[in-house]
């Protein structure tokens, strides 16, 4: 027979084997849509934020800064 697997253990491995794998998860995701990709030919060279997010970045600060400033009673 079998021995049992524990969800303990399951999770665990399952752990082990996305530590494993640095090319999935929820961070590499964040990190491909803010950063530039990674150059085959420098892989050790750091990646610049793209433009587009910086600006998004911006636009999301003035609308917060805005939002707040009219929002706020003195």
């Amino acid at each position: 027979m079998a021995r049992r697997i524990t969800p303990e253990e399951t999770r665990a491995w399952f752990a082990g084997y996305m530590n494993e794998r640095p090319d999935y998860g929820l961070d590499k995701a964040l990190r491909d849509l803010i950063l530039h990709p990674r150059s085959p030919f420098h892989p050790r060279e750091r990646r610049k934020c793209r433009g587009a997010f910086l600006w998004a970045l911006a636009w999301l600060g003035a609308a917060v800064t805005l939002f707040v400033y009219f929002n706020v009673a003195p």
